[in-house]
């Protein structure tokens, strides 16, 4: 996970290739095939906003998948495997959305996919992230809502448990919710700046190395603060 919320793009690419080298594992395998996926997913996630090329990002998201779904394949009640899927697939529509029938497949993909990892687990912190997705990017007139996004970003919190670091299994979900509290109080029709950035300061007491709320969230909602302020 450090890896990640350095955006470290390199050392991501190196943990996908060591969790695949455990995928034959009769035990483990299923976890090293979510992993392999998950550090594929992260790379897209922190390669945006590298500039990283729409074909690589689709490459890297389209082996996310084959990743997520042979993880499901050998342990088919592993919530957050389908949950990992839904988000790489709700990324390819967003990535497709020049051709409708393409965008729909990757549509229904995700809704199947997040409704049977919610069906796995309900108050899965990482589900509720991913169901929150359309909420907080589709305009009201298409089903987006920021009140409902916030709901379940707090749900998020409220069920998330402590990290156990020797644990393989994953239990990431609260720094995460905290950013997109932040990320949903400057999308408020009346943005509250003052949450954002209480919020986007938690996130970082909590995981000081995160580069994108260091250098990218905290940046924003201080330039949407001098705007709100008539300073800029």
């Amino acid at each position: 996970m450090s890896a990640d919320y350095r955006a470290d793009l390199p050392e991501l690419k190196s943990l996908r290739t060591r969790a695949a080298e455990l995928s034959d594992d009769p035990n483990f395998g299923y976890l090293a095939d979510y992993w392999s996926g998950f550090a594929s997913w992260r790379l897209v996630i922190n390669g945006v906003s590298a500039k990283m090329a729409p074909e690589e990002a689709k490459a890297q998201l389209a082996r996310a998948v084959v990743d997520f779904e042979t993880s499901i394949r050998k342990k088919t009640d592993f919530a957050d495997s389908y949950v990992g899927a839904a988000a790489v697939h709700g990324w390819l529509a967003a990535y497709n959305h020049a051709d409708e029938a393409a965008m729909n497949k990757e549509i229904e993909a995700f809704k199947r996919f997040l409704n049977r990892g919610l069906e796995l687990d309900p108050t899965n912190p990482r589900a509720l992230w991913i169901e929150a997705v359309p909420f907080i990017v589709l305009p009201p007139e298409r089903g987006g809502n920021v009140d409902r996004a916030i709901e379940l970003y707090q749900k998020m919190i409220e069920n998330a448990g402590p990290l156990r670091p020797e644990s393989p299994l994953p239990d990431w979900g609260k720094v995460e919710a905290l950013m997109s509290l932040a990320n949903a109080d400057l999308k408020k029709p009346s943005p509250d700046v003052d949450a954002a950035a209480s919020n986007a300061r938690e996130a970082l007491r909590l995981r000081p190395d995160w580069h994108y709320v260091k250098d990218i969230l905290m940046p924003q909602i201080d330039s949407r603060r001098k705007q709100l302020e008539g300073k800029e």
